[in-house]
């Protein structure tokens, strides 16, 4: 499979057995604990509605009690994000899948390079992403922002990597939080990404 779209380097991507009986997925929230488990776009993925789920939010990877923006200063300014990924990473089981919403894909994909395994990386609007190398990822990863996000990684953040990064023309950071057509082409991206077409 090329990666058609964006600044990724075209690889070889083999297909999940998405055809089999339980597809495993692993899925972060980001900060406010959204989304729920009914506005996951887990539950629209064609061919894994047989799925085994397991679903963490960024408060309970860091055993705490606050959501929001002090959830999101503890994860920034008290190296939240590496303390949440090694946690994860000793908490959770294989995943065919792993799909994290905003600061929740930026824990799995530090989770990945601390030894979480996964066969496949899911991150919406994981804008903190900026601050690492796409050429890191050991996993193929598709990475989705909103074009009008002002914290996204540049446009070329990607290039040279397996990284495939997209981006959704007139979408803000909160896109996967708000049912309309940039969540379908979102789900649109994952559907091929994962080879359920």
């Amino acid at each position: 499979m090329k990666r058609p779209t964006g600044g990724g380097a075209a690889i070889d991507a083999s297909p999940l057995e998405f055809r089999k009986a339980v597809v495993r997925l692993l899925i972060v929230t980001d900060i406010h604990g959204r989304p729920t488990a009914d506005r996951c776009l887990s539950r629209h993925l064609p061919g894994a509605q047989c799925s085994l789920v397991r679903t963490f939010s960024l408060s309970e990877l860091l055993d705490v009690k606050y959501t929001g923006e002090r959830l999101h200063r503890e994860l920034v300014e008290n190296d939240g994000f590496i303390r949440a990924a090694e946690r994860l990473a000793r908490l959770s089981e294989a995943a065919d899948v792993a799909l994290g919403y905003s600061a929740g894909g930026t824990v799995l994909w530090h989770g990945v390079l601390n030894g979480l395994a996964v066969d496949r990386l899911i991150c919406l609007s994981s804008t903190r992403l900026r601050d690492v190398r796409a050429s890191a990822m050991p996993k193929p990863a598709l990475v989705v922002f909103g074009k009008d996000d002002p914290n996204r990684p540049r446009e070329r953040w990607a290039s040279g990597s397996a990284v495939e990064c997209c981006t959704v023309s007139g979408a803000g950071h909160d896109f996967y939080a708000i049912e309309g057509p940039a969540l379908r082409l979102c789900l649109a991206w994952i559907t091929r990404f994962l080879n359920l077409m």
